[in-house]
């Protein structure tokens, strides 16, 4: 068992292994790998298989600073996506988490919007027909709760 791990070892030594661009073609294999799936298409294929040998020859390859200057070149061209795409689970959990406070307020509050201005209010639920004073433009009308 330890003469396979040191022949792998060797094997791998002087390698580049996985960089951005190759787990982006990866991720397009994978991608294409599904469409093939749904779609049947030989053309699909044979672009999902393309892709995932140029990734693993990337991986493989002992051309270390070829390999450098192509990922540089695509982290260069990509900076813009990459940076909005990396807020984007952000927002998404934000917003996940917004729906849910939402949500539980409901329970409690009557949420509704201020005839004049839109404004979004709230009053405790049962109260019957109340009088409201908007906080923002302090227009009063009267609402059932």
């Amino acid at each position: 068992m330890n003469d396979f791990r040191y022949k792998l070892a060797r094997f791998f030594s002087g390698r580049t292994g996985v960089d951005a661009l190759g787990r982006t073609f990866t991720w397009l294999a994978l991608i294409l790998m599904f469409l093939t799936m749904i779609t049947h298409s030989n053309i699909v294929y044979l672009l999902a298989m393309a892709c995932l040998i140029y990734s693993l020859w990337r991986m493989l390859s002992k051309n270390y600073q070829k390999r450098y200057m192509e990922n540089a070149k695509f982290l260069e061209k990509t900076a813009g996506i990459r940076s909005v795409l990396s807020v984007l689970p952000f927002k998404i959990k934000t917003f996940i988490n917004k729906t849910k406070a939402d949500y539980n307020q409901r329970k409690v509050y009557a949420i509704f919007k201020c005839p004049s201005c839109k404004q979004k209010l709230r009053a405790p639920k049962g109260r019957g027909k109340i009088q409201v004073t908007c906080s923002k433009c302090h227009a009063v009308f009267i609402k059932k709760v």
